[in-house]
């Protein structure tokens, strides 16, 4: 295949790309992340068990043999999702996705040097003590129930967007401020409670200045209300100006030009249906990508997570590549197609070694013929998604979708209420009742009763969850109240539009 050729095809792409709808750009390629965790025989698993569940196996068996390349002989270019379907069924997984140097992180998803993280997904790069989180970067440590928290930021409960900033509560879109109680849309401000919109701002209490002495005064008060919190937060404002940035649509692009649908993203352009995409460097020509972190990027078409990578078609998780189209779970490699967990590959088709002449001829093939099919732009098939659509990211965002419209599409669908393992003999409390271990002492104090530890928590909606050390001890210490809700219903909030 000639590089001009190749060019031509890969225009195609992304012309088609640009025209998918927000709608099918959630089902398509955001159903692909999972917020859930499952029991899995005696693994913690990001796949739940179903019949599309693939075969795991633990990241240290994994680590011993994934560079023995398994491969499909193939008799004729065509019907590339059975193929490539008969390639997973050889392929033996891990139960999360874990790339390097983690410490305490086994039972999270997609953690990159991080350290005592649990139940949370995207983490990447120095990050510490991360519970029920979603996209943490960047030497940020302290989070708990919050989502897009970035570049050394500490002790963030129950936010979103945050960048450069510590102490944050209840709050969303915040940059470079610290101390912020119920707030949003805010740039280097400190000490505020339910303010909005301010830049350079401190002791703020609903948008209006106050001396440091009435502040404190006035914030004893406000905090002293715990049930209350929830309320507060629910009535703060969802959207956001988009700052540094033109021509831009929809909420929080930071740093951008000529962005349409979507948000969450920083320092890109040109690109359309972007979501969760970020870096310090310029990034360009981007359409249908759901999560993504690159010093340098361009020309992404149909991606579910990708980070150091370039030219990247309608593939999955990854790393540090480039010239990779319909493949799952790479690492530094290039030129492959139809490929799943290679490492330190090139010039593969199925997991199988060319020449760079061979497989550019044969790429040809395959890319005439999924064209002739109507395949070429098109993602992965709904046959090959193993995950419950209530349970990913794409019915977070957008919960407006039917279980009826979801089955009509072949994805699959969790009726049964979120569960953990009850141990014989637990002690079951609802959280209406939860008032009974939690007060302010004699001294005003306020204090959770740890026996809350043993038990096992029953929300309005039927979902049983439990209050682990690690949050326990950071409610305590920042005085505040026991979760009303299952974590990935406290985590939904950040995702809705």
């Amino acid at each position: 295949m000639s590089v001009e050729k190749l060019k031509q095809r890969q225009s195609k792409i992304q012309e088609k790309r640009k025209t998918t709808s927000r709608r099918d750009f959630l089902m398509q390629i955001a159903s692909r992340r999972p917020l859930s965790f499952y029991k899995s025989n005696s693994f913690i698993s990001r796949y739940p068990n179903n019949e599309r569940k693939p075969h795991i196996i633990s990241h240290s068996l994994f680590d011993e043999t994934r560079d023995s390349l398994v491969w499909v002989h193939i008799a004729q270019w065509n019907w590339f999702s059975e193929i490539f379907s008969n390639l997973m069924s050889k392929v033996e997984l891990t139960p999360t996705q874990q790339m390097w140097n983690n410490e305490n992180a086994d039972y999270a998803d997609m953690i990159l040097g991080g350290k005592n993280i649990y139940l949370s997904t995207i983490s990447v790069y120095g990050c510490e003590d991360i519970l029920y989180s979603f996209a943490t970067r960047e030497n940020t440590k302290h989070v708990i129930s919050s989502n897009m928290v970035f570049e050394n930021s500490e002790i963030i409960f129950n936010s979103k967007w945050i960048i450069r900033s510590s102490f944050i509560f209840y709050s969303t879109f915040i940059i470079d401020s610290s101390q912020m109680w119920f707030c949003t849309n805010c740039i280097w401000c400190n000490d505020c409670i339910e303010s909005d919109n301010l830049e350079n701002k401190a002791y703020c209490i609903k948008n209006k200045q106050y001396s440091r002495e009435e502040y404190n005064t006035f914030k004893n008060k406000i905090l002293s209300k715990k049930e209350t919190f929830v309320q507060k937060f629910a009535q703060i404002p969802s959207q956001w100006k988009n700052v540094w940035s033109k021509n831009t649509t929809w909420s929080f692009v930071i740093h951008s030009e000529n962005v349409s649908d979507w948000y969450f993203s920083y320092n890109i352009n040109n690109s359309r249906n972007i979501m969760y995409m970020w870096w310090a460097g310029w990034n360009e020509d981007m359409y249908d990508v759901f999560v993504g972190w690159a010093i340098q990027w361009d020309n992404m078409y149909g991606v579910q997570w990708s980070g150091n990578s370039q030219h990247i078609y309608s593939s999955m998780i990854i790393n540090d590549s480039s010239h990779i189209y319909y493949s799952m779970y790479l690492l530094a490699c290039s030129h492959c197609l139809w490929c799943i967990w290679l490492k330190n590959a090139s010039y593969c088709i199925f997991n199988k070694q060319y020449t760079k002449d061979e497989r550019y001829n044969e790429v040809e093939k395959i890319f005439a013929q999924m064209e002739k099919d109507w395949q070429l732009w098109e993602f992965f098939p709904w046959s090959m998604n193993p995950f419950y659509f209530n349970d990913t990211a794409a019915y977070l965002i957008d919960s407006s979708f039917t279980k009826e419209e979801v089955i009509a599409k072949w994805y699959l669908w969790r009726d049964e209420p979120i569960k953990v393992d009850i141990p014989v003999g637990s002690t079951r409390v609802s959280t209406a009742d939860l008032d009974q271990y939690e007060w302010f002492d004699s001294d005003w104090i306020w204090t959770i009763d740890p026996d809350i530890l043993k038990k096992i928590i029953i929300d309005a909606d039927g979902n049983s969850y439990r209050i682990i050390k690690m949050e326990y001890d950071f409610l305590v210490k920042h005085w505040l109240p026991l979760p009303r809700k299952h974590w990935l219903e406290r985590l939904q909030k950040h995702f809705v539009l």
